[in-house]
């Protein structure tokens, strides 16, 4: 149990540190080497497979404070939840 209230302050206080960050850039004009570093921990890249015709990779970003985040996930959530929204 102590484990698990340590993870979630540190979680919390990712949460907080990201907010941080973003509010310094709420007004960016330009995007450079300073925003980049600051936001993103890593970015990996997967091999490709050589025997699919079509080679792709899957490409993954890894941000500071809040880790990896599948854009594609809370997109398709939140149009869910703007649906679900309209229905009500």
């Amino acid at each position: 149990m102590r484990q698990e209230l340590k993870q979630q302050e540190q979680k919390k206080g990712n949460i907080k540190s990201f907010i941080a960050a973003t509010k310094k850039y709420t007004e960016l004009q330009e995007l450079d080497a300073t925003v980049l570093r600051e936001f993103i921990d890593r970015i990996e890249i997967s091999a490709t497979e050589k025997w699919k015709k079509i080679q792709d990779r899957k490409i993954s970003i890894v941000y500071n404070f809040i880790g990896a985040f599948d854009f594609e996930v809370a997109t398709a959530q939140a149009k869910t939840n703007q649906k679900e929204r309209k229905s009500a």
